[in-house]
């Protein structure tokens, strides 16, 4: 992707953290990234691919925050799934964007195939790191790692929610993660 569609990306994704899709104009993207709105919409044609496009970019931006390959999968898996949650702006506002974009596919059917699709493979990613844990011998066997995925994924965007409401703090919402996903998902013995 070049700079210049990432910039405008990260502009969108900072504008509806901000406002949310229902407030966001795409005069306000361009100013956000020093652009006119025609270059916005030479790039993204409507608002709707520019919000489309910019649910991809969320994705793409948690993918590189919550990278992790060191220790037992089950280690790897709670260390991903806890830095969903980080005392950072631009994880915060990436997380305030997911958050936005998904409720608003409630309403916008255009948005629900780009939120299926991500959060598939959200949902994917989770379960080989399950595998991961499995074969490793940290995560216990009988979990079925897709459906375990589709939950924690669950679980995270709710305690995300509370996070972002300031319901909990970052640290709360860490450390509720992490007891949520060693009861759902225990250390096997030895491991």
């Amino acid at each position: 992707m070049s700079d210049r569609r990432t910039a405008l990306l990260t502009a969108a994704v900072q504008e509806i953290a901000r406002t949310g899709t229902r407030g966001l104009r795409v005069e306000e993207v361009a100013k956000r990234a020093n652009v006119s709105p025609a270059l916005i919409y030479h790039h993204f044609g409507d608002r709707s691919t520019l919000l489309q496009s910019a649910l991809e970019h969320v994705g793409d931006q948690a993918d590189a925050y919550t990278s992790h390959n060191e220790g037992t999968g089950r280690e790897v898996l709670l260390a991903v799934l806890v830095d969903e949650i980080q005392d950072d702006d631009a994880v915060r506002t990436n997380s305030t964007a997911w958050g936005e974009l998904r409720d608003s596919s409630i309403f916008d059917v255009t948005l629900r195939p780009t939120i299926e699709s991500l959060t598939a493979r959200w949902v994917d990613d989770i379960a080989e790191l399950i595998r991961t844990g499995q074969d490793d011998g940290s995560i216990d066997p009988s979990i079925m790692p897709h459906e375990m995925g589709m939950c924690l994924s669950a679980i995270v965007e709710g305690f995300s929610a509370r996070w972002l409401t300031g319901i909990l703090t970052t640290d709360q919402a860490r450390n509720h993660l992490a007891a949520a996903v060693s009861l759902l998902v225990p250390a096997t013995p030895g491991s």
